[in-house]
């Protein structure tokens, strides 16, 4: 699906990092953009931003996606067809199973799952009534390869990505195409505002997200895998060979990705 000229796009999680950097790259095509986040000063600061890259017009609503109403409120602040949904909020956590307090994973599965749940169960159907636009689901290689000392995380992005895959079967055909974006780390400060087990855990985690590709070149990445009609969005290498390893030599993926917990 090419995007049309001005697209009218929604995002969450726009505050900042990937969000912030998707509505930038969209700006730059004239895009009508509808902004949200938690923080809402954020959210507006992204809305300047987006202003001066070229955005045709720039809406923020404030929306914590971990509750269904203020998500419907989102849907129903929108107006006219929607050509783009980007569910991107997200927050990162880190510990091993048993040592990541539950509080912590319920947090992480609210935010990183839910989210996107809420996302799609408000968004799809009005996408279903025009006939046309696109789901980006933001996930994480996490989903993918599911690396020691992250299991919430994980967790949470492989939920994404099996949503993903079931929500592309159900609209095939129906002029509706959906991408999920499965990046490594990369520069953001998902890290610092993270909820991690132990010091260490979250030094070694922003040690990765700092010596990650910028957030602009993935949100490049993703838009051109939802233009592509691409279900996979994987813009980094070594995400994709690690991912043919897991399918093609699971044994040799399992030991491979044990030495991982070892970088924290």
């Amino acid at each position: 699906m090419t995007l049309p000229r001005a697209p009218r796009c929604v995002i969450t999680g726009a505050g900042g990092g990937l969000g912030r950097a998707l509505a930038v790259e969209l700006a730059r095509r004239g895009a009508q953009l509808i902004l949200s986040d938690i923080d809402a000063a954020q959210a507006e600061d992204t809305a300047g931003l987006a202003m001066t890259e070229g955005a045709t017009s720039v809406q923020v609503v404030p929306c914590d996606v971990t509750r269904l109403e203020e998500v419907e409120a989102l849907e129903s602040a929108c107006e006219g067809d929607i050509d783009l949904v980007a569910n991107n909020a997200g927050v990162s956590s880190g510990g091993r199973v048993g040592e990541l307090p539950i509080p912590d994973w319920r947090w992480t599965i609210d935010v990183d799952l839910w989210g996107v749940i809420y996302g799609c169960h408000v968004f799809v159907p009005r996408l279903r009534r025009q006939g046309h636009g696109h789901v980006l689901n933001v996930a994480s290689a996490a989903g993918l390869l599911s690396a020691p000392v992250m299991g919430a995380y994980n967790v949470a992005k492989a939920g994404v990505v099996s949503l993903s895959e079931t929500l592309a079967a159900e609209l095939r055909g129906s002029g509706i195409g959906v991408t999920v974006l499965c990046p490594t780390f990369f520069q953001s400060g998902i890290a610092k505002s993270g909820r991690f087990a132990d010091p260490h855990t979250r030094a070694g985690a922003e040690r990765l997200v700092g010596r990650g590709k910028t957030a602009a070149s993935v949100a490049r990445s993703a838009i051109r895998s939802v233009e592509r009609t691409q279900l996979y969005a994987i813009p980094m290498a070594d995400a994709r060979w690690l991912w043919r390893l897991k399918r093609w030599s699971p044994r040799t993926f399992a030991a491979l990705i044990a030495q991982f917990s070892k970088r924290f």
